[in-house]
């Protein structure tokens, strides 16, 4: 099935500009912009830059929900992101586009994510890509020209628990990686510190 018969896709708020779809205000939001996506990962929202806004209806409409698929309009390369399900107060800038399924509870928003970062998905999206002058742009239309293959509903909750699990685990090795290299680094360094002092 093509991905606009089974999400809605639009791209981000634009901040400035004529066709800015935001005006400053008083309402703290985060921001999500295309170099804010990690490759092929989880959206965190930590430590996303924050802009006032002014509340509107119109602005409500941009608000990111749980399982929405992140995508970079605007970038050198095509990222993939989905967002959490604990997001609030985070908007997608212009240089994204939005994918929503408009039954995520089912797992579909993780089943378009995990398509869309496969070699499948990702070998279709760069066939939609625009060159510019110095780069590539994927309008919303063509993301929603993407085929997706459709797994039978009853299989897609047992899906987005397997991403899930992977996921964390992934997240969980990487973190473990990370303090076996800062200890060893650690470690290193010290050992020479101590050699060297002795020394002298």
């Amino acid at each position: 099935m093509r991905m606009s018969q089974l999400a809605s896709v639009y791209q981000g708020i634009a901040l400035a500009g004529r066709g800015a779809g935001a005006r400053r205000g008083d309402w703290e939001l985060r921001v999500v912009e295309s170099g804010d996506l990690p490759v092929d990962g989880w959206l965190e929202t930590a430590g996303l830059r924050e802009m006032g806004f002014v509340r509107s209806s119109r602005t409500e409409r941009y608000l990111l929900r749980p399982f929405d698929v992140l995508v970079t309009s605007r970038a050198g390369s095509v990222r993939v992101a989905l967002v959490p399900p604990g997001v609030s107060r985070t908007v997608a800038g212009a240089t994204l586009l939005v994918a929503r399924s408009p039954h995520p509870e089912t797992g579909m928003g993780h089943w378009l994510w995990y398509f869309l970062t496969s070699s499948h998905g990702k070998a279709q999206l760069a066939r939609r890509l625009t060159t510019g002058t110095a780069i590539t742009f994927l309008s919303a239309r063509s993301l929603g020209e993407v085929d997706v293959p459709v797994p039978p509903t009853h299989e897609l909750d047992a899906l987005a628990r397997i991403v899930e699990g992977s996921e964390a685990a992934h997240t969980a090795a990487v973190h473990a990686a990370r303090i076996r290299r800062e200890a060893l680094r650690d470690a290193l360094v010290a050992d020479v510190i101590s050699r060297a002092s002795s020394d002298a």
